[in-house]
């Protein structure tokens, strides 16, 4: 059975998980690591006993990849994201590190598997994880689903309205990507959301994450 563990990504409290089953496998999957030096991260890992077999990243802002350069090196472990998601880590200003910490800059050059090149799902635990597009926060947004958990990244976090006045940002699209997930909201879903507490997804009225949006103007670089 899948078994998911949150890290409080510091120093933006974004939010990591480890995907494994607390069963008899050993093998774990890093979603959305957004702290530099990964410590408490490492230490869980440790803990368990797991070795990191993907780095999935829901999309491209730094306080959900500031990590990933640091695990690649580590583990030597592929990226899954979608094909945007590639290509926008690789600028620090479309991963918008540059306007965080002016010496903190980064971009992330390892290679990546695109979800669009394996279907849009693949196999992990004896179970299948299945990824689909939601762009509205970013137009390089995804979700994921994995066993009884729903990870958002920053499409969906809870009693917060979804931002989209970052660059390709679209509320139009996100009011899509939103109608999509409510098809989901029957499956009993766990919703592992990419800032605060996790929540029930057939218990939450998704319209709140467009509330105020109407107006927001979108902001380029």
């Amino acid at each position: 059975m899948l078994t998911v563990k949150r890290i409080t990504n510091t120093p933006v409290t974004s939010n990591c998980f480890v995907i494994f089953d607390n069963t008899d496998r050993s093998e774990c999957i890093i979603v959305d690591p957004g702290t530099k030096n990964n410590e408490e991260l490492l230490a869980f890992i440790s803990s368990r006993g797991l070795i990191p077999k993907y780095i999935i990243l829901t999309h491209e802002h730094f306080d959900h990849c500031w990590g990933v350069n640091a695990l690649v090196e580590r583990y030597h472990v592929p990226i899954l994201c979608s094909a945007l998601c590639a290509d926008a880590i690789r600028d620090i200003k479309r991963n918008c590190s540059v306007f965080y910490d002016f010496y903190e800059r980064f971009s992330i050059t390892s290679d990546t598997i695109s979800i669009e090149s394996i279907g849009d799902e693949f196999q992990f635990a004896g179970g299948k994880i299945c990824f689909f597009k939601t762009p509205g926060h970013t137009d390089a947004s995804i979700c994921f689903v994995a066993g009884g958990f729903l990870f958002t990244g920053d499409t969906v976090i809870k009693d917060e309205k979804t931002v989209t006045k970052l660059p390709t940002g679209s509320i139009k699209r996100l009011k899509e990507s939103i109608a999509v997930i409510n098809i989901l909201k029957s499956e009993g879903q766990t919703v592992c959301p990419g800032h605060g507490e996790g929540f029930a997804l057939d218990e939450y009225e998704l319209s709140k994450c467009l509330e105020g949006n109407k107006n927001e103007k979108h902001c380029d670089i």
